[in-house]
């Protein structure tokens, strides 16, 4: 089955073929929340993108490619926020001297 997203303001229409089985648990839970199916789409595929993005972000910080400061911007969240999700991962936070220069330079541009 072929289903059709619009999302309104700044938005472009796209085509996803999806499994019979997919529409079919799309379509329960649209009705359990008194949501059209669309809608419910348009919020897990923002779900999805947003923890995708957390995911990447996560990837560069352990690879020491940016810092926690960076990498909570990048991720639209908190510095505490970024923490506590390194946390829930198991990856320790990296702090270096230069890691403070850099978070400081970024303070002093706002």
């Amino acid at each position: 089955m072929l289903i059709v997203l619009r999302v309104i303001s700044m938005s472009e229409t796209i085509r996803i073929r999806l499994p019979r089985e997919t529409i079919r648990k799309l379509s329960e839970l649209a009705d359990k929340e008194g949501k059209n199916r669309s809608a419910l789409i348009r919020e897990l595929l923002e779900r999805g993108v947003k923890e995708k993005n957390l995911d990447n972000v996560v990837e560069m910080y352990r690879k020491g490619q940016i810092t926690g400061w960076r990498a909570a911007q990048l991720a639209e969240i908190s510095l505490w926020n970024f923490y506590k999700v390194l946390d829930e991962k198991g990856i320790h936070i990296q702090y270096s001297e230069h890691d403070l220069e850099e978070d400081l330079k970024v303070l002093t541009e706002r």
